[in-house]
């Protein structure tokens, strides 16, 4: 679910401040993050009733999986107040439990995921009774819900049960709900409810199976319960939990694709057959399985990373972002290497290996150019050493009164000290004659005349006599450009030509590719294996 990385990473860079009454997230953050969710609907929402049930929804999910803490029971102002308020509540981030789950494999975070969400909501507030975040179905009456067979029910066991169903399902194709009803009617009738549930009313009378579950003509209706011995009693009890089940989670985590029928007056409550069809996607059958691949990483000759992912790879992308710019997010992601990320990412860990961490993500050695440059870009990050609020000193190698300001000693003579006022000040104190100059951030003051200095000073250059003409050799090198007619069939190209590590240089915005002659057998092959898919030809412009 990457919609949970997207919130975590809002959140852990900003002060999130939630409301000081109804402890809500602010109407600006929910307007950033539906933005950032790509969400229309949640934005709509949000403008509307300055809030979004999608915002709301992974708001609580990552305070549940613990990614974030903050406040939850607020303080009372006095005796009469009658809710909490809440405070200064800030949302905290926290680095070592979301750490903890993001190194887990892709299929093991799922199913952590997966088991979460299935373990919530038991009884009164299960698929019976309430909704869930994408649901449009109307819920029975919980009006005794606390009582009776609902509470004795292992709703976890039947929902881990209904996702192995679904995953039996050819995917892909489209099944009627009714056909999964009567199928679990016909070969599981008791996958929910027993078939002799041990409990009893207050007057000591057995509770009977469909008890709690109450048809009414209203929403407000309490209505009358449905009669176990009717012949469409399970299609009208179980019948209406499975429809809310595939609203639930199975369509939140995209495990299956749902279709509404078109609403009529509705004559009974809660509603019964609306949600009519169901198709089961490839991808749940390899997720109870714990069998989703890790991402995959490719690096091109033209310093290109994709990234293509079954799951939202969100430790792979924390690896790469601090050497890459993002490109394009989609179902794969995009990513550009650049001198000015590795060289920043390097000054701030010098041990850094950016070279091996490439080789590790991708499997595989770095194409050579790639190689060459990246450790010469790893160098620069090792050549400069930034340091804040320090003054540089220059004195005799044996200057005793400047040992308590000093921070480190670069060269003999040469001293980075922090308080330079108060130095400056015992060194006056002791009529040693320091010469304080300040600098602009623009350029270096000059030092007066006659001032002594380890640095070299500007002198006119020595005229040597000229060289011997050295002789080299031009390589010509022709290179061919293509122009796209649009982005799919762009993009489909440069995935197989990344395969190849063939070397290009790619212009997004203009739908350029550039390569080299001798490259053209790569690129003539790549095309030719899209011609399943495309009538490909190559126009000769001047």
């Amino acid at each position: 679910m990457a919609v949970i990385h997207v919130f975590v990473d809002y959140v852990r860079n900003r002060n999130v401040k939630r409301s000081h009454r109804g402890n809500m997230l602010s109407k600006a953050d929910q307007r950033r993050l539906a933005k950032l969710l790509s969400d229309p609907l949640a934005a709509q929402q949000v403008e509307q009733n300055d809030s979004s049930d999608w915002v709301d929804y992974i708001d609580d999910l990552a305070l549940e999986l613990g990614f974030v803490t903050y406040d939850t029971e607020g303080e009372y102002e006095g005796y009469t107040s009658q809710e909490p308020i809440f405070p200064d509540n800030f949302i905290q981030f926290d680095e070592k439990v979301y750490q903890k789950f993001i190194d887990l494999s892709p299929a093991k975070q799922e199913s952590s995921l997966l088991t979460h969400l299935l373990s919530g909501r038991p009884g009164g507030d299960s698929e019976f009774f309430s909704s869930s975040l994408l649901g449009q179905l109307d819920k029975f009456n919980t009006v005794g819900c606390g009582l009776g067979v609902v509470p004795l029910l292992d709703f976890v066991k039947a929902r881990r049960f209904l996702l192995k169903v679904l995953a039996e399902c050819p995917p892909g194709q489209w099944f009627s709900t009714a056909s999964l009803i009567e199928h679990l009617k016909q070969h599981h009738r008791y996958f929910l409810i027993p078939e002799k549930p041990n409990v009893k009313n207050r007057s000591g009378a057995k509770w009977g199976r469909y008890e709690n579950f109450h048809e009414g003509t209203s929403l407000y209706d309490r209505g009358t319960p449905i009669p176990e011995k009717d012949s469409d009693a399970f299609q009208r009890v179980e019948g209406r939990y499975i429809e809310r089940f595939l609203e639930d989670v199975p369509w939140t985590l995209k495990y299956v694709d749902v279709a509404f029928g078109k609403r009529s007056k509705q004559q009974v409550y809660p509603s019964l057959g609306v949600l009519q069809g169901f198709r089961v996607s490839e991808f749940l059958s390899r997720a109870l399985r714990e069998q989703i691949a890790a991402p995959r990483v490719t690096v091109t000759p033209s310093f290109d990373a994709y990234i293509q992912a079954e799951t939202y790879p969100a430790k792979t992308l924390a690896q790469l972002t601090p050497l890459c710019e993002l490109v394009k997010e989609a179902t794969s992601f995009e990513l550009k290497i650049t001198k000015q990320k590795v060289a920043a990412a390097r000054a701030a860990d010098p041990r850094l290996d950016v070279v091996a961490l490439l080789q590790q993500l991708t499997g595989t050695e770095l194409p050579g150019n790639v190689l060459r440059e990246l450790s010469a870009w790893s160098e620069h990050g090792e050549k400069f050493v930034l340091y804040r609020g320090l003054s540089l000193l220059e004195a005799d190698k044996d200057l005793s009164a400047s040992a308590a300001f000093t921070v480190e000693t670069p060269a003999p003579g040469i001293y980075l000290v922090r308080s330079p006022a108060k130095l400056f000040a015992e060194l006056e104190r002791q009529e040693l004659i320091p010469l304080r100059v300040k600098h602009s951030d623009g350029q270096l003051t000059p030092l007066p005349k006659g001032t002594r200095t380890r640095f070299a000073k500007q002198t006119a250059a020595a005229k040597k006599a000229p060289k011997a003409k050295t002789k080299v050799t031009l390589t010509r090198v022709t290179r061919v450009q293509l122009a796209f007619p649009d982005q799919p069939f762009f993009d489909d190209l440069i995935r197989l030509l990344a395969e190849t590590k063939c070397p290009i240089e790619a212009d997004r915005k203009k739908l350029l590719l550039s390569y080299s002659k001798s490259n053209e057998s790569l690129v003539n092959a790549a095309l030719q294996s899209l011609k399943t898919q495309y009538q490909v030809k190559i126009q000769d412009v001047g």
